[in-house]
């Protein structure tokens, strides 16, 4: 049967009877998944690579550089943003989802399942770009002159971006698996009790993020003071779930934010705008040194600078007075606090209009009679403000014998010797008129 013929020609076309029908089947589709999708998924990540560099680099950039774009919202502010990128990539999965189906041969199989994933893709791409259009809006409307803060909206823009990543992953979810939207939400709602008790902190942190970033509460870079909470310094970070402060001693607090709608707090970024730091505090005077001076004393203590003023203040004050009588009774502890006040109205350091300046007498107490100052320094600078408050009151308690005064301090510490530590004493000839010094 086999006479004349080669076994080796034989052989030959058995080989090539396998290959003609091998490349039959590849061509017909039944081997084409095994070798040739490798290929096809390679292909169309580097096809979507490629529209999405034409698209961001050739199309949407050279728009974004326009002159129109430039003045509405400002070339940085998009570029920063990576919206141009995310744009780009929508517009690259839609001509890969569409060119698919214009693949010949391709299993019905792999073409739904390509859809699935190019439909995922496509969710968590959109998802995304808008949360960077919110990012863009509130860096935009931030930048604005009439806000000029940082993060005016990032509050809703944290509520926007968890919001929309939850829907996104439940699209996402429901794309993969062919399942409709509302068969999750259904075992979320039944779940909505332990998911409530999981992320309950979260949920208050994210809430408060946008009551404290939207109500310009807190700042980095404010000083706040939290009670109960050992915060008092300046704020480093205000982020979602925390907000820390950084202590006068270098420690760091780490707060809930909620904590800063739940509990009060002292925000200081009022005083230093104002430029005014206050000054409240009582020198306690005993109310056994207190009396009415005599003409002569009067005559004394008139040639010390700043008196001729706090004179004409008392005498304005008690001036009709039913204790008067025919003649004015000026108390050495009036006319100290006169002083006190016209001491502090020519103070280059006090602010004399713009805010309240007084200087008043508090109900008595077992520690004696507070005379209270209070006012504000032009310097708010914490070195600064003390300096200047204790220059004040290091003047006013070395000028208390002069009046005939004493500060209160307890029987312990104090024995009085006799009766004449309470007159006047003017002994000193230190006194040197009242200079205004420069700031």
């Amino acid at each position: 049967m086999f006479t004349g013929r080669d076994p080796s020609s034989f052989s030959d076309g058995l080989v090539a009877s396998s290959l003609t029908n091998w490349l039959n089947q590849l061509s017909s589709g039944k081997s084409f998944h095994v070798f040739l999708y490798p290929i096809v998924i390679v292909g169309l990540i580097l096809v979507l690579w490629l529209i999405y560099l034409v698209c961001r680099f050739l199309i949407f950039r050279p728009i974004a550089k326009s002159k129109f774009a430039s003045k509405s919202l400002g070339l940085t502010q998009i570029m920063e943003s990576r919206v141009l990128g995310s744009m780009a990539s929508i517009v690259a999965i839609v001509v890969i989802d569409i060119g698919i189906d214009w693949l010949p041969d391709i299993d019905k199989e792999f073409v739904g399942m390509a859809h699935r994933v190019i439909s995922s893709v496509f969710i968590l791409i959109v998802a995304h770009m808008i949360v960077r259009i919110a990012r863009l809006a509130d860096t935009y409307y931030s930048s604005l002159p009439s806000v000029n803060r940082d993060h005016a909206f990032g509050g809703y823009v944290t509520v926007i971006s968890f919001l929309v990543y939850i829907i996104a992953i439940i699209l996402v979810i429901s794309a993969l698996i062919a399942k409709s939207p509302v068969y999750f939400l259904t075992g979320l709602g039944a779940m909505s009790a332990v998911l409530l008790l999981v992320f309950r902190d979260t949920l208050l942190s994210m809430f408060a993020n946008v009551i404290v970033t939207t109500g310009d509460l807190v700042r980095v870079g404010d000083w706040i003071t939290v009670n109960g909470a050992d915060a008092d310094g300046y704020v480093t970070k205000v982020s979602l779930n925390v907000v820390k402060v950084q202590n006068f001693d270098k420690t760091i607090t780490s707060l809930p934010t909620y904590t800063l709608v739940q509990n009060s707090f002292v925000n200081w970024r009022g005083m230093f705008e104002s430029g005014g730091r206050r000054i409240k505090r009582s020198i306690l005077l005993d109310q056994r040194s207190i009396r009415a001076l005599a003409k002569s004393e009067l005559d004394q203590v008139a040639h010390i600078p700043l008196m001729d003023e706090a004179l004409a203040l008392e005498k304005q004050a008690v001036s009709g007075n039913p204790e008067c009588g025919d003649g004015l009774r000026i108390t050495n502890s009036g006319l100290f606090r006169q002083y006190i006040l016209a001491y502090l109205r020519q103070h280059p350091k006090i602010h004399h209009t713009a805010m309240t300046l007084l200087v008043r007498q508090l109900q008595p107490t077992a520690n004696g009679l507070p005379i209270e100052l209070y006012c504000f320094t032009t310097d708010t600078r914490w070195a600064f403000y003390e300096d200047i408050q204790a220059t004040i009151f290091d003047h006013l308690f070395s000028m208390l014998p002069v009046f005939g005064l004493r500060v209160f301090q307890t029987e312990s510490d104090f024995a009085e010797s006799e009766t004449t530590s309470r007159k006047v004493d003017l002994k000193s000839d230190s006194f040197v008129p009242f200079e205004s010094t420069p700031d």
